[in-house]
């Protein structure tokens, strides 16, 4: 194994931040595969865990979202790859964007037949953020899911 520069951390060695200042952003390019959307979760787990010192409670709704909008991208999306972003506007507040390249009509939630395997993505991703008393969309073009969350106790 190649000798690491001693002056650079990943993002899960990360020492944690001074109180009171804004967390560390991340972004990353993942492959249009369904194992990427498990890579996007382990990176933003990582993050509103040791950088945003989410409280555990929001943490698994905040990764269900991250889930959804990564498999929508990746399922619907026609690129190779998906951008995947997350930072803090400000303390106390959140920001992902799933970024899938591909042009379309702009998703909505749908509500599908009870024996349908799939197709509630939107509606779960919907009602969370409904949950967390935060704000989702897509911008005009349909190429990117964004979230914003503005949370309880979050980086205090």
């Amino acid at each position: 194994m190649p000798p690491r520069d001693a002056g650079s951390t990943s993002l899960l060695e990360a020492p944690p931040r001074p109180a009171g200042t804004v967390p560390a952003a991340f972004n990353m390019a993942l492959a249009s595969t369904p194992s990427s959307v498990e890579v996007a979760r382990r990176v933003a787990r990582a993050w509103v865990r040791c950088y945003c010192r989410m409280q555990a409670d929001q943490v698994d709704d905040v990764l269900i979202v991250m889930s959804e909008l990564c498999t929508n991208a990746i399922q619907y999306g026609r690129s190779e790859s998906i951008d995947v972003r997350g930072w803090a506007p400000a303390p106390g507040e959140l920001r992902f964007e799933v970024h899938d390249w591909s042009p379309s009509a702009v998703p909505a939630p749908q509500y599908v037949d009870p024996d349908a395997e799939g197709g509630r993505g939107l509606v779960i991703v919907d009602a969370l953020v409904a949950e967390m008393g935060g704000a989702w969309g897509f911008i005009d073009e349909g190429t990117c899911a964004w979230v914003h969350l503005v949370l309880a106790g979050l980086g205090r």
